[in-house]
């Protein structure tokens, strides 16, 4: 099912001894429920429905019940809530007594997961999810999205460079694209926070000569930030030039957020505050870049 499966007790099972599973994938929330919940609890796992009672079971599988509901806001019932690093979604899942020929009232199973929204990203490379602490009920952690930095041959960002070491002769405008995949684009945006020039390729090197910092060009005679936080990609130009006084391959480190444009302003202008920084991360390039010395 592409993740791991993570297993909690739920606050009205967990005397039970027999717990649900949950798991959640990118576009995708899956509970299970086992079928001896029919002789543990005396429930019918076959019976249930999510808040919205016309979302009912999907299928069986080795014994066990799935439960399937899309990682979106509305379906099914499902509930959104959103902070500066997180989306949640939530939703409960109800199970009815075996052999009920009365009326009775179900047993409730609550369940969330949890998607990073904060990433560190560049040229063909997905993140890794971190999992944050949840108070009750079933939690999940979903992946990272799909995310890639991208080098462009000209101002209309549509013929990309191929992955790999680029030679450039100096003076020549960098067209760079952001994008992102898989995520809500009616909530979602790319915001560019940081971009810098290093001679290595690890994002933590201390020699970093910045072209964006704090979303704000860093020259703006050789950095034009042409698309930001206003859709799931973000563009921006920049003049290459000897950043370190030599020709040595140079790497581009990019980092961006994901902005919840209903809940946040989004605005890419300039902040005056120094951006936080996240320990949390990959090292994520385009390069190596090397120059054309004149003549050459």
């Amino acid at each position: 099912m592409g993740v791991k499966v993570i297993k909690m007790p739920s606050t009205y099972l967990f005397l039970s001894g027999i717990l649900p599973e949950l798991v959640c994938n990118k576009t995708a929330m899956l509970l299970g429920v086992p079928d001896n919940f029919r002789v543990s609890r005396s429930l019918n796992p076959l019976s249930g429905h999510l808040a919205d009672p016309s979302c009912t079971a999907g299928h069986e599988v080795n014994g066990t019940v799935w439960y399937e509901v899309q990682s979106q806001e509305g379906v099914c019932g499902n509930v959104l809530r959103t902070n500066s690093t997180q989306a949640i979604y939530s939703n409960i899942l109800y199970l009815y007594p075996v052999n009920m020929s009365t009326f009775s009232l179900p047993t409730a199973l609550p369940f969330t997961c949890v998607y990073p929204l904060l990433f560190l990203t560049s040229l063909n490379f997905s993140l890794k999810p971190f999992l944050p602490t949840q108070d009750s009920g079933l939690v999940g952690v979903g992946p990272g999205v799909g995310a890639s930095m991208v080098l462009f041959h000209d101002a209309n960002f549509s013929s990309p460079y191929p992955p790999g070491p680029v030679t450039l002769p100096v003076g020549t405008p960098l067209y760079v694209g952001l994008n992102v995949q898989e995520v809500e684009s009616t909530h979602f945006t790319v915001v560019i926070e940081e971009c810098y020039i290093t001679d290595t390729p690890h994002a933590n090197s201390t020699e970093r000569y910045y072209l964006i910092q704090n979303r704000c060009s860093s020259d703006p005679r050789n950095v034009i930030v042409n698309v930001n936080g206003v859709s799931q990609s973000a563009r921006f130009t920049a003049l290459l030039f000897l950043y370190q006084g030599n020709y040595n391959q140079m790497f581009l480190q990019c980092h961006f957020t994901l902005c919840d444009r209903t809940t946040d302003s989004c605005s890419a202008r300039c902040q005056t505050r120094t951006t936080r920084s996240f320990s949390n991360h990959k090292s994520l390039i385009i390069g190596p870049i090397t120059w054309n010395k004149g003549g050459e």
